[in-house]
């Protein structure tokens, strides 16, 4: 007997009320749910977590997220723990679809935690992000090549993520990243050879900012007093040993993506940008970061 499919929702929109951000509206349906929300000293922004106390995605299964910030709203979203993608053995997709609202003045952090696609796996991922120009949001996935600590390296089936950003109703930037490890030819699967395509690396991830004032704090970010400084991104390779880049979508719009060993040292590398972006755009520290 085939398990029932599940198909998780979770809902939130977040609004400003006398001055501090609450949940206004929650619908949920298992195994998605949201935590409680956290206040930290005296910011008026909330925190939350989205958690799953199932096992995984299995096959046919879907998560459906929608996270609505309100009018001059503040939210810190992160996930409980990481997205485990069970074996498709018919094939049939499992699928993650999450729209991101941020209306005028209002404020997200979306921080969930790395993607595992196990081996047979099939992972169709849509991630639209509809935001304001008069409103901030720093969000980032992170996608692991399958259950490293078992040598499963690129054994899924299919990986299909895509991430479309909308500023003002305009799509200005739409990303897409598909592999069929199975339908790869044998000698072009160099996963980890140098110029092959993960450049010997095992795990990507990508970091998007949007903020009004961003196009002033980036030109902080690289710039160098002579040519042969190291910058903020080439620090951040030499230090957590991965490789990292940036490009500008458009003025208030900016684009990390990195490649590396694990999930943990992008993860440290994107919290140190989220770190030094919070400080420049919202003169704010780091949020506490748990980890399980």
């Amino acid at each position: 007997m085939n398990a029932h499919l599940k198909h998780g929702i979770l809902q939130a929109e977040i609004e400003q009320v006398n001055g501090r951000s609450i949940i206004s509206s929650l619908r949920q349906r298992m195994p998605l749910r949201a935590s409680s929300p956290l206040y930290f000293g005296d910011n008026n922004a909330l925190l939350f977590y989205i958690m799953n106390p199932a096992a995984g995605l299995l096959q046919g299964d879907q998560h459906s997220i929608l996270v609505r910030v309100k009018h001059d709203a503040q939210a810190v979203v992160f996930g409980q723990g990481a997205t485990k993608v069970f074996r498709s053995p018919q094939g049939v997709l499992s699928r993650v679809l999450t729209t991101l609202k941020v209306e005028q003045g209002a404020r997200l952090e979306y921080m969930p935690e790395v993607v595992i696609p196990f081996a047979e796996s099939c992972l169709f991922s849509r991630t639209n992000l509809h935001i304001s120009s008069k409103a901030s949001a720093l969000f980032w996935e992170i996608v692991a090549p399958g259950r490293v600590a078992r040598q499963e390296l690129f054994e899924y089936n299919l990986l299909d993520q895509q991430t479309n950003i909308f500023l003002d109703q305009k799509l200005i930037f739409s990303d897409r990243f598909t592999l069929e490890p199975p339908m790869v030819p044998t000698f072009l699967k160099t996963w980890n050879r140098k110029l092959g395509m993960m450049h010997g690396y095992t795990h990507m991830g990508t970091f998007w900012a949007l903020d009004p004032n961003l196009e002033k704090v980036m030109l902080e970010l690289v710039r160098r007093n002579t040519e042969d400084d190291n910058g903020f991104l080439e620090h951040l390779t030499k230090r957590y040993n991965i490789l990292i880049a940036g490009t500008a979508i458009c003025k208030q719009a900016y684009c990390f993506r990195a490649m590396g060993h694990s999930a943990e040292t992008i993860q440290e590398a994107f919290k140190e940008i989220w770190r030094m972006l919070r400080f420049q755009l919202y003169n704010e520290p780091e949020w506490p970061w748990r980890k399980f």
